[in-house]
């Protein structure tokens, strides 16, 4: 019955989003997709519901913001530029609780807008979305349930996020909610994952695990899509101490509208540690894919990887490995002095959404400084950092996560090559932030009938960066300036890149311990010319006045 009840529901959201499939097949996978849908968002509720009953330390806050934003190119558009005031109402819940054998962490705000003047469909140019009142979801959640004491554990995650429909589109201020961007679409992305792990005899170590995802948008231009990956792993030890083996097989399904893909991999790694700070593997398999041709094609895969801790403060690893498309790798290095810390990523590996669909992180600001804060703190609780690095991050205007290249929705698997740079500074009155990204994509799957970027270029490199600086002016009051730059560039000749630009002030106060009050001012200006599949691209500029009020209960 719940089934039944869960599956009519998503058909119904599904016609009015989308209207009716056109083709038998496409109502076929639709059903598909709602039944794998029902089936996480039953589990996660399921999750939800028990995570309660279990929990030793547990903490409901409601919350409430309201936000006026004064603007004067509210539909960020080169000309016949729109001035509004928007009243943003926030309401939300932020959920944490963790005990013996289950957890759960949840953010959930629902934001309500409302524009004056209202602009009509008269009022508005050809394409553009109405400046009429409206609303945006924003969900990050994660919950584990050790259903089986040492055995069985059930993880379920949900997402709900603004996402960009093309690199080359319109894009919004830093903290532009309000304004109206053809260029987004509210995405959601769920997942549950049940998994067995235990030991065989006394010289190795087993893992077995399944998870189902799906992901859906508002926008009729990307395709939904769901996966399923099977994971298991057995590791263990040999006779002589240093000496170790893994051996891993995977497979990952994919389902886009028109297009579906497998991925089967199977390998045996040996590691070898040389001292108590270095350890070196080498690794063979096999990969079976058909992500660049209609049938299953087979590659033999090897490769190396070294991992080096010369202390308790720096770590580097990294991985080679020869795969189908040639090499993939990850490196991974960070170093944590005694009030800063600095790391850098680089990957280069298949790609199936933009880092923001399905990360339910806290954000690579907020854990820069978690790793900063409990160093110095040795001695204080989990409860107790999270409580300093909130309060940091919010009374200095520093969001949680510092992403600065947002990525985009695209209707088929990619290569992905990206590095990462961060540095955080602590201090006892100011803090500094650094991000850095560049990341470049190439299509990986046959056309499907469906236009994206990869359409129009073969390969897409964005590149950006963010600083930010905080300062303590007070005990309650504090001053952020920030500036950022994101850039899309196409590889094919006649088309130009966009380029994207923003400052912002912002002066924080602190009403009493649960209340909190800034204003802001920023300027935007984004360079256009762009070619999209949409025909989204274009540029603007924009100053805008803000106010928020925020209270938790």
């Amino acid at each position: 019955m719940v089934q039944m009840v869960l599956e009519r529901a998503g058909r119904r959201a599904c016609a009015e989003r989308k209207g009716a499939c056109s083709a038998p097949r496409f109502r076929e996978r639709s059903s598909g997709r709602s039944r794998q849908a029902s089936v996480s968002l039953l589990g996660f509720s399921l999750l939800c519901i028990g995570v309660p009953a279990h929990a030793e330390n547990w903490r409901i806050t409601p919350t409430l913001a309201v936000t006026e934003t004064l603007t004067d190119n509210v539909f960020l558009t080169a000309s016949d530029k729109k001035h509004s005031l928007v009243t943003a109402i926030t309401p939300g819940i932020a959920i944490d609780g963790k005990g013996a054998r289950a957890s759960l962490r949840l953010s959930y705000t629902l934001t309500g807008q409302f524009y004056s003047p209202n602009y009509s469909d008269t009022d508005r140019l050809p394409g553009q979305k109405s400046a009429s009142n409206s609303h945006q979801n924003a969900l990050t959640a994660v919950g584990m349930l050790e259903a089986i004491e040492d055995w069985l554990f059930i993880e379920a995650t949900g997402t709900i996020s603004q996402q960009y429909l093309s690199a080359f589109g319109t894009v919004s201020p830093s903290n532009g909610n309000a304004n109206v961007n053809n260029n987004q679409t509210e995405t959601s992305s769920y997942s549950i994952s049940p998994h067995i792990k235990g030991k065989l005899f006394s010289a190795a170590e087993y893992l077995l695990s399944y998870r189902a995802t799906v992901t859906s948008s508002q926008s009729g231009l990307v395709s939904d899509t769901t996966a399923s990956e099977w994971l298991g792993k057995l590791n263990g030890s040999t006779r002589w101490s240093a000496l170790g083996w893994a051996l891993d097989a995977s497979r990952l399904t994919s389902n886009y509208q028109r297009r579906d893909y497998e991925d089967t991999k199977y390998q045996l790694s040996l590691l070898y540690r040389i001292n108590p700070q270095i350890q070196v593997s080498m690794f063979g398999g096999q990969e079976s894919q058909n992500y660049v041709s209609l049938n299953q094609e087979t590659h033999t895969t090897h490769g190396f990887g070294f991992v080096w801790t010369p202390g308790p403060r720096t770590e580097l690893s990294a991985t080679n490995n020869k795969r189908f498309f040639g090499n993939g790798y990850d490196v991974k290095f960070h170093h944590r002095m005694s009030r800063s810390m600095i790391t850098y990523t680089a990957s280069r590996n298949i790609s199936a959404h933009p880092p923001g669909v399905g990360n339910t992180g806290q954000g690579s600001n907020y854990d820069a400084y978690y790793a900063i804060i409990a160093a110095n703190n040795p001695g204080a609780s989990p409860e107790s950092i999270r409580a300093q690095v909130s309060q940091v991050l919010q009374g200095r205007g520093i969001p949680a996560d510092g992403t600065v290249v947002n990525g985009y929705l695209t209707n088929r698997p990619s290569l992905q090559e990206s590095q990462q740079l961060s540095l955080a500074l602590l201090g006892v009155r100011n803090s500094v932030t650094l991000n850095a990204t560049e990341s470049k994509q190439q299509p990986l799957g046959l056309v499907n009938g469906l236009t994206d970027d990869f359409s129009l270029a073969n390969q897409i490199t964005q590149r950006g960066f963010g600083i930010i600086w905080g300062h303590q002016l007070s005990g309650l009051s504090s001053l952020s300036l920030s500036l950022n730059q994101q850039r899309s560039i196409s590889a094919r000749s006649g088309q130009s890149d966009t380029r994207t630009q923003g400052a912002y002030l912002l002066l924080t106060t602190r009403i009493s311990p649960k209340t909190q009050a800034n204003i802001g001012a920023r300027r935007v200006v984004s360079d256009g010319g762009a070619i999209s599949s949409g025909g989204l691209g274009a540029g603007y500029t924009e100053n805008a006045l803000t106010g928020t009020l925020s209270h938790s209960f």
